[in-house]
């Protein structure tokens, strides 16, 4: 008398979906909801691709390619660490900035001030505290933009469903694109405009951390976004009572 086939997962036998035997164990038949599941609470590890029994991997088919481009940002209980490391940075770029800037005869200053130079550095005892703030603002610019523009590139070139990725970031993007415009913001309205030295060097240091959070939180939509794009890229668990990816993988690590 043939045993009656049930899902190994749900421990049900029923007409309503059919069982499908997605691995090398003779006796493993599950739904495909039930697998899907059961992968879904272990994401992180090997059952998400694999039999945790006989270790045969999955055959999947997917509507879209799975999206690989993530910055993999880092937990809030590790956030401090992470800011004295882009602090050490920074203060290693601002000194090269600097010097960069001061060989070029301060460009930086007259580009600002549309091709004069303003009066706000000087390097004498009363100008260095200033000059330095300048330019630890203004690296912390440059790190922004360099993020930007990294992200970008790695859009353009590693993102597959772009159409359903800027519908859902475009406009938070766009958003902390303009904040971190800071930089250009802080001489104009409170060097140039109020003549406001003092509240111009609180904004210009208070940027530097400000630009740190906007990449995180940049960097947090992203990779937020990535995942909800291969969370609804629908999986189809093909049914196999042999899986010749294994043998596949096998053969080539022989001949290695």
């Amino acid at each position: 008398m043939e045993t009656q086939r049930e899902c190994r997962i749900c421990m049900i036998s029923n007409d309503e979906e059919s069982l499908i035997q997605p691995c090398r164990c003779s006796t493993s038949y599950v739904h495909e909801s039930c697998l899907q599941k059961w992968r879904n609470v272990n994401t992180d590890n090997e059952k998400y691709i694999k039999c945790e029994i006989c270790q045969a991997d999955y055959v999947i088919l997917q509507d879209y390619p799975t999206e690989t481009f993530q910055i993999i940002t880092r937990p809030n209980r590790i956030m401090c660490p992470l800011f004295c490391i882009y602090t050490v940075y920074l203060l290693a770029g601002t000194l090269l900035v600097t010097t960069l800037d001061m060989f070029c005869n301060q460009a930086s200053l007259f580009i600002l001030n549309g091709g004069k130079k303003p009066n706000i550095i000087n390097f004498d005892n009363d100008g260095q505290m200033i000059g330095f703030i300048y330019y630890l603002s203004y690296t912390s610019y440059i790190f922004c933009m360099v993020f930007f523009i990294q992200l970008l590139f790695g859009f353009k070139n590693r993102v597959h469903r772009k159409q359903i990725y800027i519908e859902k970031t475009k406009y938070k993007f766009i958003t902390y694109f303009i904040l971190s415009w800071s930089y250009f913001y802080n001489f104009y309205i409170f060097y140039k405009a109020l003549h406001m030295i003092d509240l111009y060097m609180f904004a210009s240091l208070a940027t530097v951390p400000i630009n740190f959070f906007i990449m995180k939180r940049v960097a947090q939509i992203h990779d937020k976004t990535i995942r909800e794009l291969n969370t609804n890229n629908v999986e189809t668990i093909i049914s196999v009572r042999y899986n010749p990816l294994i043998e596949i993988t096998i053969e080539d690590e022989a001949e290695n």
